[in-house]
């Protein structure tokens, strides 16, 4: 199995004190899934504030959300404790589409991009749009 994405994932988005914990997570078919869901319940504890482009509960409403994604339209690959849709590559805008429609919790990993879509909970959804060069 290729992990390079979830690699680059960890090593550009993760703060660096919780890096190595995620990745024996997400690379170890055993731990995937509860990583994934370990990862989305704490996304906002354990993405680096620097990254974060955007965030809000209304993310993918936004102008500036979608102007974005009409710029990266590009193959994505999905991470998402939901098994039919886990480890999936697709077009951005499909994967968005995906992230909005699922009761769980769901990650894009673009390039130099990623897309969290925590799990649905009374009160909203955290959701992030996380960039390598997140200087607007």
């Amino acid at each position: 199995m290729d992990y390079s994405a979830e690699e680059r994932f960890i090593k550009n988005f993760i703060k660096k004190r919780y890096r190595e914990r995620l990745l024996f997570e997400l690379t170890t078919p055993q731990k995937r899934y509860d990583g994934l869901d370990r990862f989305c319940h704490q996304a906002s504890e354990l993405i680096d504030p620097v990254k974060i482009y955007l965030e809000g509960d209304d993310l993918d409403r936004r102008t500036e959300f979608k102007d974005f994604c009409k710029k990266h339209q590009g193959l994505c690959r999905v991470l998402s404790p939901e098994f039919y849709w886990e480890e999936t590559e697709v077009p951005l805008d499909e994967a968005v589409e995906m992230a909005i429609m699922s009761l769980d919790a769901f990650l894009v990993l673009g390039d130099g991009f990623a897309i969290v879509f925590g799990e649905p909970v009374k009160g909203g959804r955290e959701k992030f749009l996380v960039v390598e060069n997140a200087g607007k």
